[in-house]
C-alpha cells in the first residue's frame, strides 16, 4: 500500500474498529461508509481514463465492503 491517504483511512477503520464499543456507532459508521462507496461509484464514468483513481476506488471499496461486514 504506497498511498499514505489510503493507509490512513485503512489505519482509520482498523483503530475505529479497536476502539469504539458501541454497536450503535458501528453501525451508523457503515451506513455512512455504503452511503459514500456508493457516491464514489455513482459518475465512475469521469474517471474511466484515469486507471490511478479507479484502482484506489476499487481497493476503497473493497476494503469498506469487508468492513461492513464485521
Amino acid at each position: 500500500m504506497s498511498n499514505a491517504r489510503m493507509q490512513q483511512i485503512v489505519t482509520l477503520l482498523y483503530t475505529h474498529n479497536q476502539i469504539v464499543t458501541s454497536e450503535g456507532v458501528h453501525d451508523t459508521a457503515r451506513k455512512m461508509l455504503q452511503e459514500f462507496s456508493r457516491r464514489m461509484y455513482k459518475n465512475i464514468d469521469y474517471y474511466k481514463t484515469n486507471d490511478l483513481i479507479t484502482a484506489n476506488f476499487y481497493f476503497l471499496k473493497t476494503v469498506i465492503d469487508s468492513w461492513y461486514e464485521k
